[in-house]
């Protein structure tokens, strides 16, 4: 159904009210300690304009040192937050924030958290709402780099893909200049045309204002790891320009917008018979 205009006018100025037990809690990113949830009241972290959100936090749960490019505006609904500033966690350099408790991290400002009970926070800021992990005197604004590294791939290179379905490839990655949820890994398919590729499941990245799904592929948690990725040989072969003898490479990308991204590493060729 499409509205009009007008409408979707009224609806942006109409009121934003919650009663507590109409929150909606959902499994909070893995840019949280484990066990987290969030819920989102207002405007969308990911896209750029002011949001509210709350985040639950687990007892036992930590946050390594890390900052935000923006003001992060935070209220202790329940539970305490030990707030520490610095680049290495000090338990014993930490102040304590109970119930009620209200600060202001200034942006570019490393800072760490340890919750030494369930805690629920409010956050308010403009978004979108982001998290390096990195030194705060490293460069954010520069352009990533990284590398990718096949340790194994299923078929084996140089095999036969008779009866093939999926090939997948499992690889080591490290990436400088990090931003969480931004980077994705994708097999990709020699094109006959020259100088290209293409792959079979595209990343479709969540459009802004939605924020309940999860985007179309896995972005990685960490700057450096071990991933497996694959790539649909069967969808591959349907398409037209797929080169043969098959030949892929797995790509490490990094998302630029809601439907574009970059290439930061790729591996070499692996042939396949």
């Amino acid at each position: 159904m499409i509205l009009s205009v007008a409408l979707l006018l009224v609806l942006a100025d109409s009121p934003i009210a919650f009663t507590s037990e109409a929150v909606v809690w959902k499994d909070g990113p893995p840019t949280l300690p484990a066990g987290s949830k969030t819920a989102v009241l207002e405007g969308d972290p990911r896209a750029e304009g002011i949001f509210t959100m709350r985040v639950r936090v687990p007892a036992g749960a930590t946050l390594a040192p890390h900052w935000h490019p923006r003001h992060e505006r935070v209220t202790i609904l329940s539970g305490a937050a030990e707030l520490g500033f610095g680049s290495t966690a000090t338990p014993s350099a930490t102040k304590r924030y109970g119930a009620g408790s209200f600060y202001v991290n200034p942006p570019r400002t490393m800072h760490y958290l340890f919750f030494p009970e369930e805690t629920v926070m409010q956050m308010t800021g403009i978004g979108p709402w982001e998290m390096f992990t990195t030194d705060v005197e490293a460069k954010p604004d520069a352009k990533a780099t990284g590398t990718v590294n096949v340790r194994s791939i299923k078929p084996a290179a140089g095999a036969s893909l008779e009866g093939v379905a999926t090939i997948a490839a499992t690889v080591d990655y490290t990436i400088d200049n990090f931003r969480p949820d931004t980077f994705h890994l994708s097999v990709q398919f020699e094109s006959t045309t020259p100088h290209q590729t293409f792959g079979t499941s595209e990343a479709i990245m969540r459009p802004a204002g939605e924020v309940a799904p999860r985007p179309a592929v896995d972005m990685l948690p960490t700057a450096r790891g071990r991933a497996t990725v694959t790539g649909s040989l069967t969808n591959a072969a349907r398409r037209p320009e797929l080169k043969r003898p098959v030949r892929v490479k797995v790509y490490l990308h990094e998302a630029t917008g809601p439907l574009s991204s970059r290439v930061v590493a790729t591996t070499d060729w692996i042939a396949f018979r």
